[in-house]
């Protein structure tokens, strides 16, 4: 294994700013000060919405200081450990979806730590591990909280996911059909992408497909024959027609639940986290009118849905749909990508970085 060296490339922000904004920076490379941190040599990572949101408007609500690296999905190689590790060595593969305190995965090196980090599955790529860590997790907490919360679990239940090729929600299509057992498994996409979901999911394939160009959900669906909804794309007030009574519905669109958003960004104001905490409770409450329980979600990273996620992958059950790839030198690639996330149009699965 090479030297690790004193600097690196990472994208850093001097200021909140549009993706266009974005360049590659020269920076220390992270040390290890707490016993649990491994260092990892980053071989791919892959970008969110919440990583550009949080690049720009996000962000300055949150505050930070400068310069701000970028992301928090990362696949690559340890290369130094913190004194207690004792389940990775140097040189494992390991994908992980970082801390808040580790932000930064656009980059040569990042720090994470063994609560955040599972080796990756070994029969993908350092670029299609990378795609699984946020996304994956997150659709998978969210229909962890529909079994908790519909009558008898998911299994052979109907379940709404609407944007089937997103990154979150290729993710959410795929567990829910071959992990929990829906009976069926509904999505919206446009015509365009019809064919291409079948190549690209193969058994976990959705079994009804909304064309959202023409069509209304609940025309398709018929109303209140929908137990469970993921929404990922803010449907949550539209989507309560094709809703059950006793369903439930998890968002990752509507707005963080103040309260776990401040614990998560401890910089947040308090009147922000009060506000998100009002509209949390209207739509909590105007769902109920309807019978059906509304949950906010916010991702809590760790090492044990990382390592599930591994044996599904293994399994043949869930596979991550990489949309595109750039190399970290390529940061008119990188920007344009970004971009497309910002302005959440036209994306198919996940955008990845290898790190060359």
């Amino acid at each position: 294994m090479s030297k690790i060296p004193p600097m690196m490339r990472a994208i850093a922000l001097t200021k909140f700013c549009n993706p266009s904004e974005y360049n590659l920076a020269t920076l220390p490379v992270p040390k290890i000060t707490k016993p649990d941190e491994l260092l990892i040599r980053v071989r791919a990572a892959s970008v969110n919405p919440i990583d550009v949101k949080m690049a720009s408007s996000i962000g300055k609500m949150v505050g930070g200081t400068f310069p701000s690296k970028i992301g928090y999905d990362l696949a690559g190689e340890v290369v130094e450990i913190g004194s207690s590790v004792s389940t990775f060595k140097k040189g494992d593969e390991v994908y992980s979806r970082v801390g808040s305190e580790n932000k930064g995965t656009l980059a040569e090196y990042c720090l994470s730590t063994v609560s955040t980090t599972a080796l990756k599955p070994a029969s993908l790529s350092f670029a299609e591990a990378a795609a699984i860590p946020l996304a994956a997790q997150t659709a998978l907490q969210a229909l962890d909280v529909g079994e908790e919360r519909v009558a008898g679990g998911l299994k052979g239940k109907v379940i709404y996911v609407p944007a089937g090729l997103s990154g979150t929600g290729s993710f959410a299509v795929q567990l829910a059909k071959n992990v929990f057992g829906a009976k069926s498994v509904v999505t919206s996409l446009s015509p365009g992408k019809f064919k291409l979901i079948g190549e690209l999911m193969g058994e976990g394939t959705p079994d009804v497909i909304v064309d959202y160009t023409k069509q209304k959900t609940v025309d398709v669906t018929g109303k209140r024959e929908v137990d469970f909804m993921f929404d990922t794309v803010g449907e949550t007030f539209k989507g309560l027609g094709v809703m059950k009574k006793g369903g439930a519905i998890v968002s990752i669109s509507m707005g963080p639940n103040g309260t776990d958003f401040k614990k998560k960004n401890p910089g947040v104001p308090s009147y922000i986290a009060w506000i998100l905490n009002v509209v949390d409770w209207v739509l909590r409450t105007y769902t109920g009118w309807y019978g059906v329980e509304y949950k906010a979600l916010v991702l809590e990273g760790n090492a044990n849905d990382l390592e599930r996620l591994r044996g599904w992958v293994e399994e043949g059950k869930v596979k991550p749909i990489v949309g595109s790839v750039v190399k970290l030198s390529d940061m008119e690639g990188v920007r344009k990508g970004c971009q497309q996330i910002m302005d959440g149009k036209g994306g198919v699965g996940k955008f990845v970085v290898e790190i060359d």
